[in-house]
């Protein structure tokens, strides 16, 4: 059962691309914060980044994703910048793709299956993190945001188009 209410009040102040898009960079957020690799449950050893390495795209991510949601605010008075969050989601997706790939294919030891660690000798498997996951679906969020955004101006059109004109003199 729907509630006509919030029907309208969501209808009303178009708050569907700013929730995708703040969802998006919370998402984000919490990507950059996890790491890319990880040692599998069970086995043990641990997994040292440079922080000098990804401190800088941590940042610039970030930053994508607040310009992703200003964006998708905007787009809401101004139809042509439902592509600024688009744009954003497309770069944070990539991003999220790109750092699987690099991550898979540049170990030394191979993505998901036993191997030996050299210097001890002890058995490891090294799987990925929740980053490149999170960082995909900031990216599809903040996209979908720029979607939405074009959207509430269709629907705005079709209003427009379908009422009655005005009697008043």
């Amino acid at each position: 059962m729907k509630n006509k209410k919030i029907d309208r009040i969501v209808e009303a102040h178009s708050v569907g691309p700013i929730l995708l898009s703040v969802v998006g960079l919370v998402a984000v957020i919490v990507g950059v914060q996890q790491g890319v690799l990880h040692v599998a449950p069970g086995y043990q050893g641990t997994i040292n980044a440079s922080e000098e390495l990804f401190g800088r795209r941590k940042w610039l991510l970030t930053g994508a994703g607040a310009v992703g949601v200003v964006g998708a605010i905007s787009s809401i008075r101004w139809k042509r910048l439902s592509v600024v969050p688009v744009a954003v989601g497309g770069i944070v997706f990539v991003e999220g793709l790109w750092t699987a790939i690099l991550a898979a294919t540049g170990l030394d030891y191979p993505l998901f299956t036993e191997t030996t660690y050299r210097r001890s000798g002890d058995p490891v498997m090294f799987i990925l993190g929740a980053e490149p996951f999170l960082l995909v679906a900031g990216g599809v969020l903040l996209a979908g945001a720029g979607i939405a955004g074009r959207r509430v101006h269709r629907n705005r059109q079709d209003e427009e188009k379908s009422s009655p004109p005005s009697t008043s003199p």
